[in-house]
């Protein structure tokens, strides 16, 4: 299904932008890989398969479906838009391909991937559910913690599902040949695995909160896996590293995206059309996955998500197809800032763990030498 481009810029000028920079950050991410050797390739595809495999399992499960993205201008279905294979290669291939590069141990290098791609992932988490690029369950108490318009939930199940993901990866790569066998049952291994070690750390966790994931659980979370990074991790002299300019590029340009969809539009000028929670009677309970107790429709007259109907007639029960309203900032500053300072913080690690930044390091350290 393809929507015209012109239409959807006047609808989510954002959202257009974010779709074609994600599409074009993942097809490079495979240039990248076809250029780096068969090891980059099967974590390319791997993020691919694994990332897109869970996406569809959970929006396919009535106990877990708590999302419902926008139409894009580019549809595979109508619930799932091209960009999101696609951004599941961004947040996954790029941070482990990076920390790769520094010669870590099988631990330290999945639990760094995971911070890093934590780091990585919130902008995009910030700026989409403000600008409407997807909705959420209104009353699911598994996404109803929050930091800045993102669930924490979020942040945690980033954490664990790419540290699983690392960590098996690693089991296929480190100190041995990649033929095609192996190459085959590492991705078999990932697709099949990554998913159920992320539940089981995701349910261990979120008993600290009661049973849902809030504050401390991802609190822990990052704790227990910085951690693991900072014990394994030794000083490597990146001057001596190749500059991966093709990978300082990509993950800028994804980043200053970001940045530039947050401080320059506007929420509620953004239009979203397309499948959300389906509206119905305000008191009707069904379980969730935790066995808890939501609100089965969105109640018109009694919501808490981050879009009005100003801007349209809101719809009646049982309308699956209604349009939404984006809605302006309760506070800008703190939006703007978390987004321009994560992909601040962004940048400088790829640039360091890239490359760029020891050797700039490198021939300063040389210049003073030599003026001395």
């Amino acid at each position: 299904m393809f929507i015209d481009p012109l239409e959807q810029w006047a609808q989510q000028p954002t959202f257009l932008i974010g779709e074609y920079v994600i599409i074009l950050c993942a097809l490079m991410a495979f240039v990248h890989a076809r250029r780096s050797g068969r090891a980059n390739l099967l974590i390319c595809l791997a993020a691919l398969i694994t990332g897109t495999g869970s996406d569809l399992i959970f929006m396919a499960l009535p106990l877990v479906d708590n999302f419902w993205h926008a139409q894009a201008s580019i549809m595979l279905t109508a619930r799932l838009p091209l960009y999101i294979p696609c951004i599941y290669v961004v947040f996954m291939y790029w941070p482990l391909v990076a920390v790769r590069r520094l010669g870590l141990g099988r631990w330290s290098t999945a639990a760094l991937t995971a911070l890093v791609a934590c780091m990585f992932y919130a902008p995009y988490d910030i700026v989409g559910a403000k600008f409407l690029w997807w909705t959420w369950h209104d009353s699911d108490a598994s996404i109803a913690t929050r930091l800045v318009g993102a669930p924490v939930s979020s942040s945690l199940w980033v954490l664990t599902f790419v540290g699983s993901f690392a960590l098996l990866l690693d089991t296929v790569l480190r100190n041995r040949e990649l033929t095609r066998n192996r190459f085959l049952i590492g991705l078999a291994l990932v697709a099949c695995a990554a998913t159920p070690m992320m539940m089981l750390q995701m349910a261990v966790l979120q008993t600290i909160d009661g049973g849902t994931p809030g504050y401390l659980a991802f609190a822990l979370g990052l704790a227990a896996y910085g951690t693991v990074a900072s014990l394994g991790y030794r000083p490597v002299n990146r001057a001596k590293l190749p500059v991966d300019w093709l990978g300082i590029g990509v993950t800028t340009v994804y980043l200053l995206m970001l940045t530039v969809n947050m401080t320059f539009f506007t929420p509620e000028t953004h239009v979203s059309t397309g499948l959300h929670q389906l509206p119905g009677p305000c008191d009707v309970e069904e379980s969730d996955i935790l066995g808890g107790k939501r609100n089965k429709f969105l109640c018109i007259d009694d919501y808490e998500e981050d879009f009005t109907f100003a801007c349209t007639t809101p719809p009646a029960d049982g309308t699956r197809w209604f349009t939404v309203c984006g809605k302006a900032h309760a506070n800008y500053a703190a939006y703007a800032t978390t987004v321009g300072g994560l992909s601040l913080a962004g940048i400088v690690v790829f640039s360091t763990f890239f490359g760029i930044i020891g050797h700039i390091a490198m021939r300063g350290g040389r210049c003073e030498m030599k003026q001395s």
